[in-house]
């Protein structure tokens, strides 16, 4: 039963053997460790197999068997140190495979760069509200072409690199830098530029990933300096079942603008609370309903307000073509009455969101990956004159992560 791997089976013959009074006490502990392993119980299975090793110094293969299970665990550090130790004494079909599983352990440890560019076309890059005629104070305004949505053509691109060190452990350092921007050819005033960098502290097991990573990120638009954010990222993932995986994130920004005129209004900062659940239902179909809140605090309170609202969307796969759809409604109160509403009433905003994204499997050259985006946000407010928007984009990305 072990060897073929019956789990269910093994369970009740190994509850007969532990009473057996000739029983093998290195068998038993070595049928637990699998069985504990097959249930993802990974710290009870290293402990079982640790208690064999060190016990049995000359049984080898429960030592390999260890070594794998602390690389499945994400302890690179101990995997590695155990499959050393241990390779010399296998066969040459198991020391290729512990080869690989070195090799894996380096890939995991190393740089991993990331590739980014697109086409992009937008009809509202400035996004303006369409509504031309403004009433405010008993007076008919007219906005200037300026002032209404505009159109753009261009690219989105960036490059990225970050690496993950094992300490000690289930813990490992983070390293994370992105430059990145948009850059319109027919209409520059609205190019962006960013430079991003956090460090950190992760935890990482089988079963659960935490992490604390501070981050700090100047932005440009046009040629001139705009804003610069710092702050820190919280993030905490789990497999909950072969079928569930929960996803959270806490995200704390610092705002500061380079505009004395922008900065007195718009100083202040963020707080993001956003949890996704997945669920598998097959290999090819992945199912997510995530919830969100935003809290932003400006100097302005006027321009202070908390948003909160959920999406839901599906990752299909199905004869090499890959498509992910999702959806979102969210909702943002203002915390103070509105200046052009004559401080009469407080700003509300309802946004809707569409993305959907395709490829095909085969459409590729050496990792770049084609893939054709399309995006839609709608924004209804009760001052739809200054704040009632929409803007669609089409796009092409090409993305690789080395």
């Amino acid at each position: 039963m072990l060897i073929q791997q019956n789990w269910q089976a093994l369970k009740p013959l190994l509850a007969q053997y532990q009473i057996q009074p000739n029983r093998d006490e290195i068998l038993i502990r070595y049928a637990q460790g699998a069985l504990a392993r097959a249930e993802k119980d990974y710290p009870q299975a290293v402990k079982l197999y640790q208690q064999i090793t060190v016990d049995n110094p000359n049984l080898i293969y429960p030592q390999f068997d260890l070594g794998v299970m602390l690389f499945e665990n994400k302890q690179y550090l101990q995997a590695e140190q155990t499959l050393k130790q241990v390779q010399p004494y296998l066969s040459v079909e198991m020391q290729k495979l512990t080869d690989r599983y070195l090799q894996a352990i380096e890939q995991a440890q190393g740089w991993q760069m990331d590739f980014r560019l697109q086409y992009i076309q937008t009809d509202n890059v400035n996004n303006a509200s369409s509504q031309r005629e403004i009433q405010l104070g008993g007076m008919t305004f007219i906005k200037e072409e300026g002032s209404l949505p505009q159109k753009a053509t261009g690219f989105r691109y960036g490059i990225g690199a970050s690496k993950e060190t094992n300490l000690s452990g289930h813990y490992f350092l983070t390293l994370n830098g992105d430059i990145g921007g948009v850059h319109y050819w027919d209409n520059q005033d609205y190019n962006e530029k960013s430079l991003y960098f956090s460090t950190g502290l992760k935890y990482r097991s089988y079963i659960h990933t935490a992490s604390i990573s501070p981050f700090w990120e100047q932005n440009w638009l046009g040629s001139a300096r705009y804003s610069q954010n710092y702050g820190v990222n919280i993030a905490y993932s789990r497999e909950l079942s072969d079928k569930f995986s929960l996803s959270n994130r806490f995200t704390h920004t610092q705002k500061r603008y380079k505009d004395k005129n922008t900065a007195a209004r718009y100083d202040g900062y963020l707080n993001g609370l956003n949890s996704t659940l997945y669920y598998y239902l097959n290999p090819n179909i992945t199912l997510f309903v995530g919830a969100d809140f935003q809290r932003e605090i400006n100097r302005d309170k006027a321009e202070s307000s908390n948003k909160w609202g959920g999406n839901i969307g599906t990752i299909l796969r199905a004869k090499q073509i890959g498509l992910r759809l999702s959806g979102g409604y969210f909702k943002r109160h203002f915390r103070a009455n509105n200046f052009y509403t004559q401080n009469q009433y407080k700003r509300l905003d309802k946004e809707r969101q569409f993305n959907a994204s395709i490829w095909h499997e085969k459409l590729q050259w050496k990792g770049f990956v084609p893939k054709l985006n399309y995006k839609y946000r709608r924004i209804d407010s009760n001052i739809p004159q200054f704040y009632a928007r929409q803007n669609s984009e089409w796009f092409m990305t090409v993305e690789k992560v080395f």
